[in-house]
């Protein structure tokens, strides 16, 4: 395996600087300009300004990055608010508080050009809104941005979309008014777009062995604790600010929508696996769960808060030992590449280079479950899966959206038949890099 010698100070430059390389009037871009996802994602956008914020929160990280990052941050969620939805549009998914999921001012023929195109709008411009946690994550990315850096200025700017995309969760993210939150597709629509809706959002990551997918609507785990957080921390925040802008009222509807999430969480996604209690990967559209092992549900110990000293989220905290152990067993955790996006032993396990979100390594998914491990305290675990996210980043030599290893564990570039390959700059990788650079965490 080639190894790649680089100095932390050059590799935290090479993260830095091809953050900013993805930076355009719109915002921050997924990836490089001439790859697939040069354009607008709302959900890559927001875990991207989240990782930057806490990676800006360390005090080693020099003042004029800061600005830079910050000035970049605040652009980019402004964007996100005006892209933000205002009417139903069944063909392009657009729904009134909803959040982005692709926006394209050009550089869309291959999704036009299909048996079944993408909408285009009147305009001329693609807008996408197939994802349901772009729309909790662009929440908790306005309230820590706001919360870090008291920008009240922005905060009022942005406000009626807070209150707009908070209501959209419990009423349009709900569809079933059972208190989780679900998609599906619209038996009426006649354009295409994603029928996955979840950060996973390839076929494969759902289909079961005979190729078919679960019923709708289908509630992914991840997105139970994203839209959990973003309740919570938006509920705290109409209830204590200092603005003026107090609302006990809405603050009291927030927190009982996140109260009853969290009941029927515990209650309809835990289960055992190999004698250790772990969360199914969704429920299909009857309430069954999707058994199958994947990497997402420690994502919901990253979507997680302190307050007075103590954790909150949405797991039941008895669970939660139990599901980081089953995620570091060998099918889910490698020691060079980190935590897989599925488990060596589901019977749709793809160990090729072509597998997308069936047991390849995304640094995205590493980062975040990193921090929700330090966060709760598992900090042996944390260090194991802090060096075995950077060490293939640093083995490609940029911030790779994703890669595989072969059967000799060699790193490989993911590449599918159809030629399409990992982009080699990716938004969130750069910023995941950046804050595990800066938040280091020592074994205990």
């Amino acid at each position: 395996m080639r190894k790649l010698s680089i100095s932390k100070l050059l590799f935290r430059k090479l993260m830095h600087d091809s953050l900013l390389s993805l930076v355009s009037k719109d915002g921050i871009y997924a990836s490089g300009k001439d790859e697939i996802y040069g354009c607008i994602f709302g959900r890559d956008s927001a875990i991207t300004i989240l990782k930057i914020i806490r990676a800006c929160s360390n005090s080693k990280t020099d003042i004029l990055d800061k600005i830079k990052l910050f000035e970049i941050s605040k652009r980019a969620l402004i964007g996100l608010v005006a892209l933000q939805g205002k009417e139903v549009n069944i063909d392009s998914g657009e729904e009134p508080g909803k959040f982005i999921h692709e926006y394209r001012r050009d550089n869309f023929d291959h999704l036009i050009k299909r048996e079944k195109p993408w909408y285009v709008y009147p305009d001329g411009i693609l807008r996408n809104f197939d994802s349901i946690d772009s729309t909790p994550l662009a929440l908790i990315a306005i309230y820590k941005y706001w919360k870090f850096t008291r920008d009240g200025e922005f905060l009022l700017h942005v406000l009626p979309a807070v209150e707009s995309g908070l209501d959209w969760i419990m009423n349009y993210g709900d569809r079933d008014r059972d208190h989780l939150l679900e998609y599906g597709v619209h038996p009426q629509r006649t354009h295409g777009g994603l029928l996955v809706h979840s950060w996973t959002d390839s076929l494969e990551s759902l289909q079961k062995a005979d190729g078919s997918l679960p019923s709708y609507p289908i509630a992914p785990v991840e997105v139970q604790g994203y839209a959990w957080l973003a309740l919570r921390l938006w509920a705290n925040f109409f209830k204590q600010n200092k603005l003026g802008i107090d609302n006990q009222e809405y603050s009291v509807k927030l927190k009982h929508f996140a109260k009853n999430l969290k009941r029927n969480f515990n209650k309809n996604f835990i289960f055992k696996d190999q004698g250790l209690h772990y969360a199914a990967q969704a429920l299909d559209g009857n309430k069954n769960k999707v058994k199958t092992i994947t990497g997402n549900p420690l994502l919901l110990l990253w979507a997680s808060y302190r307050k007075q000293g103590k954790k909150y989220s949405i797991i039941e905290p008895k669970y939660i030992p139990d599901i980081v152990r089953r995620a570091f067993e060998p099918d889910l955790f490698d020691k060079d590449a980190g935590i897989r996006t599925m488990s060596t032993k589901s019977p749709t396990f793809n160990p090729k280079q072509d597998s997308y979100h069936n047991g390849s390594f995304w640094p995205k998914l590493n980062g975040m479950v990193h921090e929700g491990l330090v966060r709760w305290g598992f900090i042996s675990e944390a260090v194991k899966l802090r060096k075995a996210s950077l060490r293939p980043i640093k083995y490609f030599g940029t911030p790779i959206e994703l890669y595989t290893k072969d059967e000799n564990g060699s790193y490989q570039r993911y590449k599918n038949s159809g030629g399409q390959e990992a982009c080699r700059i990716q938004a969130w990788t750069a910023a995941t890099a950046l804050d595990l650079l800066t938040h280091r965490k020592k074994r205990k």
